[in-house]
């Protein structure tokens, strides 16, 4: 278990919602937009056969047009421009626009990204050169925001307050305070700055201080880390990479009656490590994806400062597909990781854990691996993997979130003796505990929720079953 402060991994986004009912357009609106549309469509057929027939065509931009930059630092504008301005044909044109239109949107700094094409003023006379005047509408971002709200997912619940300063220096900086308690999270204080690494469209420079405590019931234990981190992130495409280094003090303060293994962890440490996480997504969806895959890479190595040493490797990868035009989606993954301690014994923060709704189905939460008079002590070692088939929902149409949901899940988590060879840790990795069933899953646009009836098929002596109903929340599941 390891502390990661993306947004992403909260199983529950934090969104503030307010439904308000809309009024039934009259008949007269409706044809009106039916009207519209109808012009769109045939603007588009006639612009895009237009293209396909000057795709080869050389291009020229006497200028661009930029409106709302009022907020705009001129040479984050000019860097994002690049791609527009350096187009040479009409295809790398409308490549150079949708790139604009991307990286503007995901900056930081606007709200909305609308951009069209005009003739300019006074053209030349060349018949072969296309002259064009891109022109951009930037609505910036509203620069304070504060929201409140409750996170649900990964057996917990809490309640948070937000405050964001965004676009500090006009391009795209933020400054977010964050306070959070909850169930299992006593509290929890953040403060994170984002901006752009010089300039840059692609790579960004994110540093962080925190604090949290955390209850963790299954281990008999309260976990207290205050630290800093801060990374490089570099997004283009459908490919993310991240290096960051850390530095956190660690506490484990054991409850009164915990097992002999936790009390051998009670006290301080200290960890500062380097890391270089990579992940490529091309799902179509990340809380219930019905095509593409999705593979991630993380890595960890503690520096000779820190308490405890070690190398650390986790992986991940799955892949998804439909048929019968949608109704039947088939998701299949694989998770694993290992964990090599350098100088004695591995922290019980730095392991890793197994089992329950997201993962393993039909054992408890953290369920999988070894344990102390009931305390989990987690794995330097873990494989595990799933198959869920999903199905249309009767009496509702294949687009409704309501699934149908039949699985299969297996895994193991396992210390690793360092006097065996590793054959021997290959050998009980590959004697998984297994659990299967089904039920039902909705997919909402920040969640998904599941409610199977569960049944574990291979278990071990240690570990902790859970037969019946189970239920989980959450973004991420095997």
């Amino acid at each position: 278990m390891s502390l990661d402060l993306n947004e992403e991994d909260s199983a529950v986004a934090r969104v503030g919602t307010t439904f308000k009912e809309k009024e039934k357009p009259s008949k007269m609106e409706e044809l009106y937009r039916a009207r519209i549309e109808m012009m769109q469509k045939q603007g588009m057929e006639h612009l895009t056969k237009v293209l396909q027939a000057n795709s080869t065509r050389a291009v020229e931009t006497p200028n661009v047009v930029v409106e709302g930059t009022e907020q705009l630092r001129d040479s984050f504008l000019a860097s994002h421009l690049q791609p527009i301005i350096n187009a040479r044909n009409v295809t790398q044109l409308l490549q150079g626009i949708d790139e604009v239109r991307e990286t503007l949107s995901t900056s930081g700094a606007l709200a909305n990204v609308g951009i069209s094409l005009d003739a300019p003023t006074f053209s030349s006379n060349s018949t072969t050169t296309l002259q064009v005047v891109p022109k951009l509408k930037l609505t910036p971002i509203s620069r304070f925001m504060a929201k409140t709200g409750t996170n649900v997912g990964n057996g917990e619940g809490d309640g948070y307050i937000t405050l964001q300063w965004r676009n500090i220096r006009g391009a795209g900086e933020s400054l977010i305070l964050d306070a959070t308690t909850g169930t299992r999270t006593r509290s929890s204080y953040l403060a994170q700055y984002t901006a752009p690494l010089l300039e840059s469209t692609r790579w960004k420079l994110d540093t962080a201080a925190y604090q949290t405590s955390r209850r963790i019931d299954w281990g008999s234990h309260e976990q207290v880390l205050r630290g800093l981190r801060s990374k490089i992130v570099k997004s283009e495409n459908d490919l993310s990479q991240e290096f960051t280094i850390q530095g956190v003090f660690r506490s484990v303060r054991p409850y009164e009656g915990a097992s002999g293994s936790v009390l051998a962890h009670a006290g301080d440490d200290l960890k500062i490590s380097v890391g270089y996480d990579v992940t490529k997504d091309g799902r179509d969806d990340k809380v219930l994806p019905t095509m593409g895959s999705h593979v991630s890479l993380s890595n960890e190595v503690t520096t000779a400062y820190s308490t405890t040493q070690f190398l650390k490797q986790a992986f991940s990868g799955s892949w998804a597909t439909n048929w019968r035009d949608g109704r039947d989606i088939l998701n299949l993954s694989v998770r694993g990781g290992w964990l090599y301690a350098l100088n004695g014994p591995s922290h019980l923060m730095d392991r890793f854990y197994l089992g329950g709704p997201n993962d393993v189905r039909g054992f408890f939460y953290n369920g999988l691996g070894a344990r102390d008079h009931g305390d989990a002590l987690g794995g330097d070692a873990f494989f595990s993997g799933g198959a869920s088939l999903f199905t249309k929902f009767p009496g509702v149409s294949k687009e409704s979130g309501l699934k149908l949901h039949t699985f299969l899940n297996f895994g193991s988590c396992v210390p690793w003796d360092h006097s065996d060879n590793t054959a021997t840790l290959v050998k009980e990795l590959l004697q998984p505990s297994v659990g299967c069933g089904f039920g039902i899953v909705f997919k909402h646009p920040v969640a998904r929720f599941e409610l199977n009836f569960v049944l574990p098929v291979v278990a071990h002596e240690n570990d902790a079953l859970r037969k019946g109903l189970q239920y989980g929340v959450g973004i991420q599941f095997m």
